[in-house]
């Protein structure tokens, strides 16, 4: 298994350089858009707000005005007043720089005029009982001073804004992708040290990465317990085919140096022959557990099990009558599986070939099922198994001490095992010493 190199680390730099870059690339679309469309806002407003000024103001100084004007104010709040005769000359108040007296008159209407890159607005009215009518004046620029001001802070403070999001962001960022140096310094050691019992350190926060490196442990147990098993594996081969090897080719020294007669030379031959069968059916077997393992697509489909496990008695009973072995039988009728046939045949075939290595004389072969579940029971009459090997029998090559003489590798019950896990179903024995075993295989139902 490969893991990422030292460049893991500067590509994962720039992924938080890339986020940085569109997330303050969007805020700050987002924040122009924001204040530009605050500006114009603020400029209707302000400017309904400044005709709505000059007009009630205009309003209430033609009601405060009598007849010898000794109230009269030319200029409040920002505000100039002029008093026009019927023939359109003043006759009293002030008036902006600038502004031209001389403006059309524009009773009860708001009217704009630029000046010499000035804009003035003026509201005329009529005064009750007279000629005479008043004309309020506003500089409107004076307005878009406070407008101005706004987008000079606007100005001054977006770019502090977007340094402070910039920098706070990417701080978050460098340190929320902690765990992906983590990861990635422990596959860096992996890799070097060859040590596949290294894990990645787990917070206690609940998010994506932890998430990530717990999936990431779990890969690596899975990886260490292959390395072991392989290990074991290779263990076991070397340790099981030492034995027939080391016969054969002392047998064949045997033959090739003591040998004086076609008979010496025969009882060499047998033996040779007997451990080369061993050899075959360990090759076999292992080749065979192999295939299993690897088989990751099962060919799946709906088996009638009880005419498949009938079938398979049927065409037993001739292996039962030479051994002299009696065959009791329980099959319920109406029995579906959803199942690989070959496999599925293959774990019958192992589990039956085991109880007829250690049965006295009897074999009972039972199928039923429950609501939930389809359970195939093989059960022996012989010589049982002890509590502290009830575990030990589904590993590799392993054999009681009763069952050395016995024909077979040690390699039955464990593809018997492969084979209920890829059905996903679950296998148990239910042995004492001297009482037989039952050895019972538990499907789901789908």
């Amino acid at each position: 298994m490969s893991f990422p190199n030292k460049k893991t680390s500067s590509g994962k730099k720039s992924i938080i350089k890339k986020i940085t870059l569109w997330y303050s690339f969007f805020i700050f679309v987002i924040l122009i858009i924001v204040f530009v469309a605050s500006f114009f806002v603020s400029r209707n407003i302000s400017e309904t707000a400044g005709q709505q000024e000059l007009q009630s103001s205009a309003l209430e100084m033609v009601g405060e005005l009598d007849d010898d004007f000794d109230d009269f104010e030319s200029f409040d709040d920002g505000i100039y007043y002029v008093i026009y005769n019927g023939n359109g000359q003043v006759i009293q108040g002030s008036y902006p720089q600038s502004f031209d007296i001389n403006s059309p008159l524009n009773i009860g209407q708001i009217t704009d005029v630029k000046i010499n890159n000035r804009t003035f607005q003026y509201y005329d009215l009529a005064i009750l009982n007279s000629s005479q009518w008043l004309r309020a004046i506003r500089v409107k620029n004076q307005m878009d001073e406070e407008l101005k001001t706004l987008l000079l802070t606007v100005i001054i403070v977006l770019p502090l804004m977007m340094m402070i999001v910039i920098l706070g962001g990417y701080l978050i960022l460098k340190k929320s992708f902690k765990p992906i140096e983590e990861i990635n310094q422990t596959a860096q050691e992996i890799t070097t040290q060859k040590d596949y019992s290294k894990r990645i350190a787990i917070s206690d926060k609940k998010d994506e990465l932890t998430t990530l490196a717990q999936v990431i442990n779990t890969m690596l147990d899975s990886i260490e317990n292959s390395f072991k098993r392989e290990k074991q594996f290779n263990n076991d081969v070397s340790h099981e085919l030492r034995t027939p090897v080391t016969v054969i080719l002392s047998e064949s020294e045997y033959g090739k140096k003591y040998a004086e007669n076609l008979s010496d030379a025969k009882e060499s031959f047998d033996v040779i022959h007997r451990q080369s069968q061993l050899m075959k059916q360990l090759v076999e077997q292992i080749l065979e557990l192999t295939r299993a393992e690897n088989k990751t697509q099962l060919t799946m489909e709906t088996i009638d099990f009880s005419q498949f496990v009938r079938q398979f008695v049927e065409d037993s009973k001739r292996l039962f009558s030479d051994q002299s072995i009696f065959l009791d039988t329980q099959i319920e009728e109406g029995i579906s599986l959803v199942g690989d046939p070959i496999l599925l045949k293959r774990l019958i075939d192992n589990l039956v070939s085991n109880a007829l290595k250690f049965t006295k004389d009897t074999i009972k072969i039972s199928l039923t099922q429950t609501e939930s579940d389809v359970i195939l029971s093989i059960k022996d009459n012989g010589k049982g198994i002890a509590k502290d090997e009830l575990e030990k029998i589904w590993h590799r090559f392993y054999r009681i001490d009763s069952s050395r003489h016995t024909k077979g590798v040690g390699l039955g019950l464990s593809l018997v095992k492969e084979i209920a896990t890829l059905h996903k179903a679950q296998v148990s024995v239910d042995s004492e010493k001297n009482q037989g075993s039952d050895f019972r295989v538990i499907f789901k139902k789908k």
